[in-house]
């Protein structure tokens, strides 16, 4: 069968136009509905193999959604994409642990909680951390937090700063929000997430459509975070899980400050990215 996807051209008459004018930055563009594309948009080959076996022989042309291409994706990267954190540079809230130990402490976590034999990662821990702010909305006084890989806190002030206190004991099981965080020390790992939507602004172009007309304008967006310096020593198609975020591929190493990690985020066919495309 010929297969087809919604909001996406295939022609590669029409391809070659999205390039020459510069609306992509190649073929190998992540946008784009290519072998390299898909691939460097976070593809796992074994993943791409069984989504096209799985069609089947058919006379038929069949109008696929991505969402369930990348629903598959994530079937095969899930039990392997280590895990790690990071906060919106800009948007983000410090809470005061009043009784974590001073200095800089560690503790030992799961790169993948359900796979032990995967090794483990250090977390930085302080009494200064910082959260994402949206997950901060509406918190109360006396309400307790799970702050992931770490433990459960009880907020012990709102107004004028957010402080709260360590429970070595806490009950994970009656704290409403588990949150990212990451510990707010002068070194910062900075880090660029790159979030990618159709080219195609229509679901489905017919014949006497002309797809210049339905050029999307806004297919990339760009989120500067702080993350875990345990992405530091990613090479180039690594592929991890920022928790609460998504999944992504390095796209570019850590080299510098001034060429930093480079991560693109890859679709899991529902979240909706943070970027808001």
């Amino acid at each position: 069968s010929r297969l087809n996807f919604r909001f996406t051209e295939l022609s590669k008459r029409k391809l070659a136009w999205f390039v020459e004018n510069g609306h992509v930055t190649g073929w190998d563009d992540a946008r784009f509905p290519t072998i390299r594309g898909v691939l460097r948009r976070g593809v796992d080959i074994s993943a791409l193999r069984t989504f096209i076996c799985s069609q089947g022989a058919s006379r038929r042309v069949v109008n696929m959604e991505w969402n369930k291409f990348w629903a598959e994706n994530k079937r095969h990267i899930d039990a392997r994409a280590k895990r790690f954190m990071a906060i919106d540079k800009v948007n983000n809230i410090e809470l005061t642990i009043n009784n974590a130990p001073d200095g800089l402490n560690f503790v030992s976590t799961d790169f993948v909680p359900k796979d032990s034999s995967i090794g483990k990662r250090l977390v930085c821990i302080s009494k200064k951390i910082i959260l994402e702010a949206i997950d901060t909305e509406g918190i109360v006084v006396g309400e307790s937090i799970v702050l992931m890989r770490w433990g459960v806190v009880k907020i012990t002030k709102v107004e004028g700063g957010l402080e709260g206190d360590f429970l070595p004991d806490g009950d994970f099981k009656n704290a409403k929000r588990k949150i990212s965080w990451m510990a707010n020390v002068p070194e910062q790992l900075s880090t660029t997430l790159f979030e990618f939507d159709n080219l195609i602004s229509k679901e489905k172009l017919e014949e006497d459509d002309n797809f210049k007309d339905f050029i999307n304008p806004n297919t990339m967006g760009a989120t500067e975070v702080i993350a875990d310096f345990g992405l530091k020593s990613l090479q180039k198609d690594d592929i991890i899980q920022l928790e609460r975020r998504g999944y992504y591929r390095v796209d570019q190493p850590y080299v510098s400050k001034d060429k930093g990690l480079v991560l693109f985020m890859i679709p899991d066919g529902k979240s909706k990215a943070m970027s808001g495309l």
